[in-house]
């Protein structure tokens, strides 16, 4: 939902309400996606279909990073820790981060495949005006700020 959201900030870029006024915007993202790509209610179906699918993908991924994180930071915080263990862990865990960029490229491909041509022209115009489109619950988009993007080894930004 939050691809959604992303990308359809700059179609109504132009017609939002000054700051502090509500819009008119019954519906939430996924109407205004509608709207902005011109959906069927089929697509609309099939898309909230997806989203539940990537949803779960997602957070099979940040389970498996969080783990990942938490047995790097044991290590990190043993007396003595092996430097093998500790490279071996965050090998690992970089590992994990890097299926974030693939699952993000397999939503959008499987989202075109919903999509007509001139649909797919349209969110391609809006995923190159918002390339960094927030997706998988991640704000700022992968790697952006807030993103899962690099960590040092006590999982601080570098």
């Amino acid at each position: 939902m939050l691809l959604i959201c992303g990308l359809i900030t700059p179609a109504f870029a132009q017609n939002a309400p000054a700051f502090g006024q509500r819009g008119n915007r019954s519906g939430g993202p996924l109407a205004a996606l509608k709207n902005a790509l011109n959906l069927t209610d089929a697509q609309v179906t099939a898309i909230q279909s997806l989203n539940q699918t990537e949803q779960t993908r997602v957070q099979a991924l940040r389970t498996e990073i969080g783990q990942k994180r938490t047995a790097l930071n044991a290590l990190l915080s043993a007396t003595t820790p092996n430097p093998t263990d500790v490279g071996n862990a965050a090998i690992s865990l970089h590992a994990s981060e890097q299926k974030l960029p693939a699952e993000r490229t397999w939503y959008i491909s499987q989202l075109k495949m919903l999509l007509t041509g001139d649909q797919q022209q349209k969110l391609d115009t809006l995923l190159a005006a918002n390339p960094r489109a927030p997706l998988f619950g991640f704000p700022g988009g992968l790697g952006g700020p807030g993103g899962p993007g690099p960590r040092g080894f006590r999982g601080q930004r570098q």
